[in-house]
């Protein structure tokens, strides 16, 4: 089964534009191709022109993007290391591994240490909900978590 998709392309020689039909892989905005211009009556150089729809994709492009440096800056000035997976982010720490989904509004914190015994009881650690829907910033759960276990278990100088 193959995926088509259509896009408003424009003619750079006499600005005609025409919705065109493309397979994968797709244009990006500002590619340029040859097409049949009905208007010049010749094959000329189109180009993908800039649509409210694709403004909107390219928009959400760039927040999630900065959404997501914005938590590798607060992760990196903790001393932790994160990575996105689909719409969580697992946050790894010395002692834990800690995951959420940074898009709600209300989180949802596991947790999961790293240290497979827990030392007070000697029983098995396991992953458990540190807490659940939480009204909290991204900024305000990854500082929750380096209060809870991010300077505590790094090595003494």
């Amino acid at each position: 089964m193959t995926t088509m998709r259509q896009y408003l392309c424009e003619c750079k020689a006499c600005g005609w534009q025409k919705n065109l039909h493309f397979d994968a892989p797709f244009p990006e905005l500002g590619d340029s191709f040859p097409h049949y211009c009905d208007c010049c009556q010749k094959e000329m150089i189109f180009i993908r022109v800039l649509t409210r729809k694709a403004q909107a994709e390219t928009n959400r492009i760039a927040e999630e993007k900065a959404l997501q440096e914005s938590i590798l800056d607060k992760c990196a000035a903790h001393g932790f290391t994160c990575r996105f997976y689909g719409e969580s982010v697992i946050i790894t720490t010395p002692a834990a591994k800690w995951q959420f989904d940074y898009h709600q509004k209300l989180k949802t914190l596991r947790h999961e240490s790293t240290v497979k015994i827990n030392f007070d009881t000697g029983d098995p650690a396991a992953m458990h909900y540190q807490f659940r829907d939480r009204k909290m910033s991204n900024a305000d759960v990854i500082d929750y978590i380096a209060n809870h276990d991010g300077r505590k278990h790094l090595p003494s100088q």
